[in-house]
């Protein structure tokens, strides 16, 4: 019985060391981490965000500056020529929207390329003039469907980041603040890009612009309803006078109400949504699995030119499906 308890006893103080042991390494390992790891770690982060807003800075500063002093290319001349000023100040300005930092040239020859890369790739695989055309448009749009992707999802950022800005500017116009300080703290307490364009707004604002004019050239740079609202309101109250404060509240409040009422409506929408997916995915889906079980029954058709049309215009009817159906389930708040 002693030396089952003495058994006892030992194995009970070999499990505390262990556990004391274990205890200490991690207490250590967590102290190291806080106090050497995690300070080197975010000083890294800091650096690199800096580096990073300061090359973006050159480049949108060199963007505007060979756009607004430089000589008009031949490329761009053409244009003009062709489409007007107006379109290419527009494309300009939605490339600056998207985030996009090139020149209407280079994005203008970035779709050339990438169509004529298309054109000769269809004509290689296919040799099918048809198929070449239809290649070269799909590769000649992605540029364009991508500056509209970060378009869109640059303005539902600011959608979604608007309604606390402006409580955050209301709060601080009440305690005070003039509104060029007010901006400073918004570009400071709100990450970007909403953040990032109230910092460009004071900066530009305590650079020489006039408040109006910083907070125009900002609603130029974003293409956010919500900011026009805001930007608005902003000049009226410089114009006339009022309560601005209290115009902010009613405007974050009308924001957040918007939202709310589009987050219903997507979700009533939801099954239209699906519903064009599934429908617009089946065709493409049952015809790859027919390629691959049973390879010769749809060779057949790509070899006839006859079925080669009928998947043309296949295609074409699944397009305009897709795109009626969105049109149906997408409702503008």
């Amino acid at each position: 019985m002693e030396l089952l308890n003495s058994g006892g006893v030992e194995t009970k103080y070999y499990a505390f060391g262990l556990a004391a042991v274990f205890a200490g390494v991690f207490l250590l390992v967590a102290a190291f981490n806080h106090y050497f790891i995690d300070p080197l770690l975010q000083r890294r982060r800091l650096h690199a965000r800096l580096r990073g807003n300061k090359k973006e800075q050159e480049i949108r500063a060199h963007i505007f500056k060979a756009y607004q002093e430089a000589d008009t290319s031949l490329l761009l001349g053409m244009l003009q020529k062709l489409v007007g000023l107006g379109k290419i100040e527009n494309l300009q300005r939605a490339l600056l929207q998207a985030d996009i930092y090139l020149g209407v040239g280079t994005f203008l020859s970035l779709v050339g390329i990438l169509g004529s890369a298309g054109f000769i790739l269809g004509l290689l695989i296919s040799g099918n003039f048809l198929w070449a055309g239809g290649l070269a448009a799909v590769l000649g749009f992605l540029p364009i469907f991508y500056l509209r992707w970060k378009k869109r999802r640059k303005a539902l950022h600011f959608e979604k980041q608007m309604p606390d800005a402006m409580e955050l500017l209301a709060r601080s116009m009440r305690a005070g603040h003039t509104l060029g300080a007010t901006l400073e703290l918004v570009s400071q307490e709100v990450p970007p890009p909403l953040g990032m364009e109230m910092r460009i707004t004071y900066e530009e604002q305590r650079l020489g612009l006039s408040m109006g004019q910083a907070l125009r050239r900002m609603g130029e740079r974003v293409d956010s309803q919500d900011l026009r609202y805001f930007v608005t309101a902003v000049l009226i109250q410089m114009e006339s006078g009022g309560n601005l404060a209290e115009i902010l509240e009613n405007i974050g409040f009308l924001i957040r109400e918007r939202l709310k009422l589009k987050g219903k409506i997507q979700g009533l929408t939801a099954e239209g949504r699906f519903s064009a997916i599934i429908l617009a995915l089946l065709p493409v889906v049952t015809f790859a699995a027919l390629y691959f079980l049973n390879r010769p029954y749809v060779t057949t058709m790509l070899n006839d030119p006859l079925g080669v049309k009928i998947l043309m215009a296949g295609v074409t009817s699944v397009f305009i499906g897709a795109l009626v159906m969105k049109r149906m389930v997408n409702i503008k708040v």
